[in-house]
């Protein structure tokens, strides 16, 4: 069962910017935050964006705004592959209605009830939760998935200097769940509507959609170094061409693909000049055909009826064959680089793709 996880805003002190409500400025501590405002969010000593906040979504690429006037932003450009990522909790604080009250925050909805809609003002807790995606190197991390999905990996790089992912979101919760493990797990991508989808036990849901107006804030990191060879992976021969040549010569830098294809011919009686062909016939049996006479003369060999084949000998009746080889280059996956000059990997070309080595969260600044 799938609920909507979130927490609806009213215009009470709040501030809306780009069809999102914000909390109104606070300078009062409120569970873990020391500093709430249009555009920032404070948590801990670390800073987190706020503005547009309803289009950061989890593992999207976009570019970082930087008007003249006002403040950075996060511009959504495309979301991010459904199923890649994993997310997980990695802070929570509590709020408490008259904290929201005061930020002109009100919750519509309560995921421990079964997401049933409050017609009043909710009294219970809020929790905001940070769910994020580790910018580390094994599976369902930024910089492993963000690599291996070379679409969005493009579109990363074409995004220039200024190119951003979003990898984490501060979201409030109406009521709570026992363990953090709820809301941790795959990140699902459909249509721009994004789900945590989880199997930890105890829940009240197993997957969780979460609304962009709960999204009040959110984490901005940049490619931090990037690495020519940060993948590398050997060429792959075209299909048909199933047999890999590997080739280091200065003239044949270049390793090539082959593909055997054979014309065949038939046998026929190995006669003398004066043999009449009419009387004689290539008889099958197990080993080498034979040649027998229609007049009871001795057996004769056989022998391929055209020159520059080889006689293959088969059940049934035998054949002759001439093998013709055919070239085709290996061929590298989208997005990789060819490596012909390759001296690694026992002189075989190679692959490699230029990728993220590091991430980095954006600069404290701008906010």
């Amino acid at each position: 069962m799938s609920r909507p996880l979130f927490v609806s805003t009213l215009l009470a002190g709040g501030i809306a910017l780009g069809g999102l409500v914000f909390l109104a400025p606070a300078q009062a501590s409120a569970g873990g935050f020391t500093k709430v405002t249009p555009s920032t969010l404070k948590y801990e000593g670390v800073r987190y964006w706020r503005k547009k906040a309803s289009e950061a979504k989890l593992g999207s690429v976009g570019q970082k705004m930087t008007p003249m006037a006002g403040k950075n932003y996060f511009q959504k450009e495309q979301d991010a592959p459904d199923g890649i990522y994993d997310v997980t909790i990695d802070a929570r604080t509590t709020i408490t209605s008259a904290n929201a009250n005061s930020w002109g925050v009100s919750a519509g909805a309560s995921n421990v009830q079964g997401g049933v809609t409050h017609t009043g003002e909710y009294k219970g807790t809020i929790t905001a939760y940070k769910m994020r995606i580790d910018l580390g190197n094994k599976r369902g991390d930024l910089r492993y998935e963000t690599n291996r999905h070379v679409g969005h990996l493009a579109a990363l790089k074409n995004e220039g200097k200024g190119a951003r992912m979003v990898s984490a979101v501060w979201i409030l919760v109406a009521g709570d769940e026992s363990k953090d493990e709820c809301y941790s797990g795959d990140l699902k991508v459909t249509n721009g509507v994004w789900k945590v989808s989880t199997t930890a036990s105890g829940c009240s849901s197993n997957s969780w959609t979460i609304a962009p107006g709960s999204i009040v804030a959110y984490e901005m990191v940049k490619v931090d170094k990037w690495d020519d060879e940060e993948i590398t992976t050997k060429p792959t021969c075209p299909s048909g061409y199933s047999i890999y040549e590997t080739r280091s010569s200065p003239a044949t830098p270049m390793d090539r693909c082959k593909k055997v294809t054979y014309e065949n011919v038939g046998v026929e009686c190995k006669l003398l000049v004066t043999d009449k062909s009419k009387n004689w016939y290539v008889s099958a049996k197990n080993g080498r055909d034979v040649c027998k006479s229609k007049k009871g003369k001795p057996n004769k060999e056989v022998k391929c009826s055209k020159s520059g084949y080889d006689y293959v000998v088969q059940s049934g009746k035998d054949t002759c064959r001439k093998a013709k080889d055919s070239y085709k280059d290996p061929v590298c996956p989208a997005g990789y680089d060819y490596d012909k000059k390759s001296t690694g990997n026992g002189g075989t070309d190679q692959c490699h793709l230029r990728g993220i080595n590091s991430f980095k969260p954006d600069s404290q600044d701008g906010f």
